[in-house]
Parts: structure tokens; C-alpha cells; sequence
């Protein structure tokens, strides 16, 4: 099993230092390796995670709606239809905007959803065209019961109501999740937070306040009959994913913290990057710090290729001549390649 602090320790090999952090050390921030390491594992690690698709890391979800244009199924409304945008819709020209994953450190692609002739190898086509944006919302802070309901279980996540049938859309609902019980009643919730590292929680992405009290819309466990009165924050921008895709689901590279979940080529560039990165803190040798940079450079290239090959990989292009006829022979197995900007490696100019 690999842990954060072996991934520190093979991080001061790289810079040649004679010391070692223990878990202790790193959790105390009680030397100065362990600061410097502190101060950069994550970031570096995040700043890594974008740099490739890369397989340890991507995930598929389904996108929480949050608004879409008046006339869309989802949002029958009328009274904006011809007028100039106002907020509550989705930034123009675009038809939709989801909450941005709370896990999600790079977005990758959207992929198509009509897929035609299943089971025959017909591609859906490729991937949908989308743009991540920043929108105002109001956000949940806290949730007092009201009443507690029935058949509840702690961890249970409660969803609170969303869009009513011929109303604009309020935003995406608020989630709750259960905390401690009364018999199988709900005692105390807490807020799901959508913005991640927020100091206080962020629920939902409500675009104003909603009448109390709430109650629950659906839950992922067996309880029934929870309702709730909410307290909001102040107006606060959230990250936002637009596109003109229905129904959609988002590819990413998550946040992704248990080492073991890495690819072992992943690790090894993590490990080099960071020991770069605290080089100069450590030592203040700038050749040895642009030594560790290349090296890791070197770590990162060997990584994507590694990671590229692990799957089925179809090499075929379509020619100009064919593409500029509005043809162009798609496979669904190598979206690898789609929306995805690999990015540079780290600089070696210091």
C-alpha cells in the first residue's frame, strides 16, 4: 500500500536530501521538509490531474440541471421567449447550464447521447461542444428539521424539490445529507456542499431564496416524510457547465486522493513533480532544480504514453478529401482524444 508520505519521501530522493518525513512529521508540519511538501502536494497533484485523460482519474456522470432556455422540455415557461437575456438563463447562445461536478478538476468532453444502432457498431457521433462559465447563485448554509419523517438511515442524501411543471427553473435543488436520528426519524442534516473547499457549505444553486419550509423531493435511501427550513447565503458565484445538450453526462478527470487509486507510471510523475517543485525551497540549487523539472518532465511523458496504450487504440484518419464531403468514419472506443488539451509539461526556465 502506498501512502501520501511515501509518495513525499521519494519526492526528497529526487533532490538527493538525506532525510525523511514520517506521518507524524507531515501531520504536525513540524520540520521543514514537511512544510515545503504541505505547502505543494496538492496542488501539484491537481495541476498533474490536468494534464491528461488520464485513466485513474476520468469518470462519467450524469450533469445536475440547473437552467435551460424557455421552450426546452425541461423549462416551459414562456414569458422570456423573444426577450433579451436576463439572469436565470443560460449564458448565450447556449440552450443549457449544469452545476460544475464538485469533484471535478478538468472537463473533458460531453459525449453524445443518441446513440444509434446499439450493438451494431454505429458511433453516436462525437462529442458535444460545451463551455464552463461562472453563474450567481444563492447557496444553502444550513438546514433545521422540521420534521423528521420516517425510515431514514444516517448517510442518507435527501434531495430537496426542484423545477415545477410551467414555471421558470428555480436552479439546482439543494442536497441534505442525514446526520444523526431520532428512531428512524431524521434528527440533524447537514448541507451537501457544492463548492468544494469552501470555509462554510454551499448548497444547491438556487437563484433566490426558496419559500420554507422545504420538503423532500427524493433520497437515495428509504425515508419519506423530512421537511426542512433552509438558510441562505449571500449571492456567490459557482463554476457552470454550458452546452446545448439535453439530458447530459460529462467525462472528467476527478479529484482523485487515494494513492492506490493512481497508476503506478502516475505516481512516479507525482512523486518527481513534487520533489521539483520543493527543490528550490529546500535547497536553493537552481541546477538541480531545472535538473528535477526535466526529469519529471521525462516522469509525465512516460506516464501518458503508458496510460494512452492501456485500452483499444484506433490509429485510422479520415482524409481531407473524404472530411471536406461532411463525412468523417468516427469510432466510439478512442474518445481519449476528444476535447481533451494535454497540455504542457512543467517549465524548465527558472
Amino acid at each position: 500500500m502506498t501512502t501520501p508520505t511515501d509518495i513525499a519521501n521519494r519526492a526528497l530522493q529526487v533532490i538527493g536530501t538525506r532525510t525523511t518525513v514520517t506521518d507524524g512529521e507531515l501531520a504536525a508540519n513540524s520540520t521543514n521538509e514537511a512544510i515545503q511538501i504541505n505547502l505543494a502536494y496538492d496542488t501539484v497533484r491537481k495541476r498533474l490531474i490536468r494534464m491528461a485523460p488520464w485513466n485513474c482519474v476520468l469518470r462519467t456522470a450524469n450533469l445536475v440541471y440547473i437552467t435551460s432556455l424557455p421552450g426546452t422540455p425541461e423549462n416551459t415557461s414562456t414569458t422570456q421567449v423573444g426577450q433579451p437575456w436576463v439572469p436565470g438563463l443560460p449564458s448565450p447562445p447556449w440552450t443549457y447550464e449544469y452545476q460544475y461536478p464538485v469533484d471535478c478538476i478538468y472537463a473533458a468532453w460531453i459525449p453524445a447521447m443518441s446513440q444509434v444502432g446499439f450493438g451494431v457498431g454505429i458511433p453516436a457521433g462525437p462529442p458535444v461542444k460545451f463551455a464552463v462559465q461562472t453563474d450567481t447563485f444563492r447557496p444553502v448554509t444550513a438546514a433545521a428539521v422540521v420534521a423528521g419523517g420516517t425510515g431514514y438511515a444516517v448517510g442518507d442524501i435527501i434531495t430537496l424539490p426542484g423545477i415545477q411543471q410551467g414555471q421558470s427553473p428555480i436552479g439546482a435543488p439543494a442536497q441534505l445529507r442525514v446526520e444523526t436520528l431520532s428512531g428512524s426519524a431524521v434528527a440533524t442534516a447537514s448541507v451537501v456542499n457544492q463548492v468544494l473547499g469552501s470555509s462554510s457549505p454551499k448548497g444547491g444553486s438556487y437563484f433566490a431564496p426558496q419559500t420554507n419550509p422545504q420538503v423532500q423531493d427524493s433520497t437515495d435511501g428509504n425515508g419519506s416524510g423530512a421537511t426542512f427550513n433552509l438558510t441562505y447565503g449571500a449571492a456567490s458565484p459557482q463554476r457552470v457547465i454550458l452546452t446545448d445538450q439535453p439530458n447530459a453526462s460529462l467525462v472528467y478527470c476527478r479529484d482523485v486522493t487515494d494513492i492506490n487509486v493512481m497508476d503506478d507510471a502516475f505516481q512516479e510523475a507525482l512523486s518527481k513533480v513534487l520533489g521539483a517543485t520543493i527543490c528550490i525551497p529546500l535547497s536553493g540549487d537552481k541546477n538541480l532544480a531545472k535538473l528535477a523539472l526535466e526529469e519529471a518532465n521525462r516522469a509525465i511523458a512516460e506516464a501518458r504514453g503508458d496510460d494512452g496504450n492501456e485500452g483499444l487504440t484506433v490509429n485510422d484518419v479520415t482524409p481531407d478529401w473524404i472530411r471536406v464531403r461532411g463525412f468523417d468514419a468516427l469510432d466510439i472506443y478512442t474518445q481519449n482524444g476528444w476535447s481533451f488539451n494535454w497540455g504542457p509539461v512543467f517549465p524548465i526556465t527558472l
